[in-house]
């Protein structure tokens, strides 16, 4: 695979008669899942690239329903759109095109296109997006950053809400708090949780998360979901944090709204990248019935579903990059079907 981090890739329309599958698969294998699950696989046929759902990754505890996994496979979905667009090419989206096959979640076809400065801006982002779940910093996130988030969010097809005042922001994290004991009090949730940290392969690694050697203040402690890690995480010097945060909904709950609530968390995590914003994904409160509800009730007013909370904040202008978490080699997740 031709390197992207410096430059935009060396291939164009004018040069192939299609798209270099691999080489636009193998970026948009980097996009963000569920304890780095990966849960998705492609089907090539033809001209026509399948995305189905991995459901042998499914999180059996934490996700029961699937809402993660279909989160992640949006998200997938949506880096795919980006690297393309990348690369000089335009991807037409058909999502869920055969209910007779609900593995199946997407089929998309590929046309060539102009590349423009914004893609390969967004190529970039797509390179060099993670998750670092250290602390933040006390400094805010102005507002008007997280209404133009919450735009670009929106764009793609479910609800992105800034989530103002501070009472409100307790309050999600509270929830999430809650639900983070309901889940502690089952012993193969924590089980799940172990072996996915401990995956080898792919899932998390040590390296990538936080060691808990000091105290965190109430707006960090939602970070910290999983084992203790390697990865130093030194005090701020101010412990409250300017954090600003993000919660995706949708109007309804099936499969396609949970896809499509992915592709708008995706879209804001890259947007977040070119801005040097720091994301972390909160999911948990909505994993868990008890806490769901109330935030659908008491913070959405029945109006909507809660699908991922997000939080968005400034790390340490001087802080290390935190370690890459690994991922599935692509003769794993791609399978070429012969005509």
């Amino acid at each position: 695979m031709r390197p992207v981090m410096s430059g935009l890739p060396a291939t164009t329309p004018a040069d192939v008669h299609h798209p270099p599958y691999e080489e636009i698969l193998a970026l948009t294998c980097r996009a963000p899942s569920v304890h780095n699950t990966q849960p998705w696989l492609w089907r090539l046929q033809g001209d026509r690239l399948d995305l189905l759902a991995d459901v042998s990754r499914q999180l059996v505890h934490a996700d029961p329903d699937g809402r993660d996994l279909l989160l992640s496979c949006g998200a997938v979905l949506q880096h795919l759109q980006v690297v393309a667009a990348g690369f000089g090419w335009s991807a037409r989206v058909r999502r869920l095109p055969n209910p007779a096959q609900p593995r199946l979640l997407a089929a998309i076809r590929f046309s060539p296109s102009a590349r423009s400065a914004h893609a390969a801006a967004a190529l970039r982002a797509v390179a060099t997006r993670q998750t670092d779940r250290r602390r933040f910093t006390s400094w805010p996130v102005p507002a008007e950053r997280l209404h133009s988030l919450a735009a670009t969010g929106s764009q793609w097809g479910a609800q992105v809400l800034p989530v103002g005042g501070e009472s409100v922001r307790t309050q999600l994290r509270r929830l999430t708090t809650q639900a983070d004991r309901i889940q502690r009090q089952d012993r193969g949730y924590l089980h799940e949780l172990e072996a996915w940290v401990r995956a080898g392969r792919d899932g998390l690694v040590a390296g990538a998360l936080p060691s808990h050697d000091s105290p965190v203040g109430p707006a960090n402690t939602v970070n910290r979901r999983f084992p203790p890690g390697t990865l130093a995480d030194p005090p701020a010097r101010v412990e409250a944090s300017g954090d600003g945060m993000l919660l995706v909904c949708t109007s309804a709950d099936d499969p396609i709204s949970r896809v499509r609530a992915g592709e708008a968390m995706s879209a804001v995590w890259l947007r977040a990248t070119e801005e040097h914003l720091a994301v972390v994904p909160l999911s948990q409160a909505v994993e868990v019935d008890q806490t769901r509800s109330e935030i659908r009730q008491a913070i959405l007013g029945n109006l909507a579903h809660p699908q991922i909370l997000m939080r968005v904040g400034w790390l340490p202008v001087a802080r290390s990059e935190a370690p890459r978490t690994p991922r599935r080699d692509l003769s794993e997740v791609l399978v070429r079907v012969r005509q």
